[in-house]
């Protein structure tokens, strides 16, 4: 097998940066360490230029993400791993996989199907040619707040993909850093999980998961993960009163706007312009 100096290089810099950024996780005001003690979530957007010439850039793109999932499938404290598709542009994806602790993902990164991925859609020097990401790939760690309903690890959460099956909500919470220096730093928090728990206590039938994470290194930043069985479900819960109460305590506090992506499951087929579908 051919292997290129500019890949042994490239793989050299990728393992030095990693090591910066452990080194310095802690700028934001977290310790990453002890908050990576405990179940550790990884939230990675997944952008692919929706290119057909020179190659087809969503089917290779996706084909090396499916089958990254797959090989992950059996990486030690692995505790679930799941891809989404982002409504709003199917070109875009979330992987969401979580872990048993910092340390296991930090060695599922330096697994070779790891290292593969990441070469296999990035950015590459002739004779490979450019495949097949619009933005570098952002994945952030989190660690498990609280989580409600039916637990996000493991595989009790349903299975079916495509648009006939379940609601997949990812929710960017940023609360304003002045928090965590002044006044009530829990604060922002704690309206969150009361949240959480109010969403799931009126909506059994409907919402099946509700999870709340905070970032490891970025403690005043949080995700609440959503499970519902249906997108209309969902908009009619953000358009009551307990959401309206919830986003009226939430906004002083944020430094920016909530953000919702609403997505659906991915399988093993993807379809351009479609995004992901059923087999």
């Amino acid at each position: 097998m051919r292997v290129s100096l500019w890949r042994i290089s490239a793989l050299a810099i990728m393992s030095l940066l990693w090591a910066v950024a452990m080194a310095h996780a802690g700028d934001g005001g977290g310790d990453r360490r002890s908050l990576g003690r405990g179940p550790v979530f990884d939230i990675t957007h997944f952008d692919v230029l929706p290119l057909t010439t020179p190659l087809d850039s969503e089917q290779v793109a996706y084909a090396a993400l499916f089958a990254y999932r797959d090989a992950s499938e059996s990486d030690p404290g692995l505790k679930s791993f799941r891809i989404v598709n982002w409504l709003e542009a199917p070109n875009h994806s979330f992987i969401v996989d979580a872990w048993s602790s910092l340390d296991a993902f930090e060695e599922h990164l330096a697994q070779t199907h790891s290292v593969d991925f990441r070469f296999a859609v990035q950015d590459q020097p002739p004779p490979d040619g450019i495949c097949c990401i619009g933005s570098p790939i952002d994945d952030r760690q989190y660690s498990l707040v609280q989580s409600f309903g039916t637990p996000w690890l493991g595989n009790g959460l349903p299975a079916i993909v495509g648009s006939s099956g379940a609601l997949f909500v990812i929710t960017y919470v940023d609360f304003l850093q002045t928090m965590l220096e002044q006044g009530d730093p829990d604060r922002g928090e704690e309206i969150l999980v009361k949240y959480g728990a109010d969403s799931i206590r009126y909506n059994r039938q409907h919402l099946l998961n509700f999870t709340v994470l905070r970032q490891l290194d970025r403690p005043n930043r949080f995700v609440a993960l959503e499970v519902w069985d249906t997108q209309a479900n969902y908009t009619d819960w953000q358009a009551g009163r307990v959401t309206a109460d919830f986003a009226a305590a939430a906004t002083p506090l944020l430094g920016s706007p909530l953000d919702h992506r609403l997505n659906i499951l991915c399988g093993k087929t993807y379809v351009d312009s479609m995004g992901c579908v059923s087999p």
